[in-house]
């Protein structure tokens, strides 16, 4: 279910896990967080064509109790036009997830600047170039979420 009020999404989600998505043109970035909201791991960065049967293994895995979305925004908090696309993305999620008697609250989360932050946080762990983009939507998932911790933590 599509939350619009961040408090709701807070206290639908205390004590439980939430699934944070970097979605992009062709790939999808996935982390987790823990049950505390303390501790955010990256998880895996899975084709869009693939996106749900992944989303459902992650969900049977670690059973969270929400998920986060990224929204690229623009700096007035307008939307972009690939907000439109990760919007429709979103509802077809929530609908597969109702058709699959799993519901879970999702919700929008401005992700602007999140790709050169994790571009910067995996230079440094990937030698390689190749490597470092085949990774770096799951580093952008975890810098969502734990930048939504930070700011919502004391809500």
């Amino acid at each position: 279910m599509l939350i619009r009020n961040i408090k709701e999404f807070l206290n639908l989600t205390m004590n439980k896990r939430i699934i944070s998505l970097d979605i992009g043109k062709s790939k999808i970035g996935s982390a987790i967080s823990d049950q505390k909201h303390l501790i955010v791991t990256p998880l895996f960065v899975f084709s869009k064509k693939n996106l749900y049967s992944e989303l459902f293994k992650i969900i049977e895995e670690f059973n969270p109790g929400a998920i986060l979305v990224g929204l690229p925004l623009f700096e007035s908090e307008k939307k972009n036009k690939s907000c439109q696309m990760i919007e429709d993305i979103t509802k077809n999620i929530d609908s597969f997830l109702k058709n699959k008697n799993n519901e879970l609250p999702i919700f929008f989360w401005d992700e602007s600047y999140t790709s050169f932050e994790a571009e910067e946080i995996t230079k440094n762990i990937f030698k390689n170039l190749k490597e470092q983009r085949k990774k770096l939507d799951k580093f952008a998932a975890k810098i969502i979420l734990d930048d939504f911790f930070r700011e919502n933590i004391n809500l």
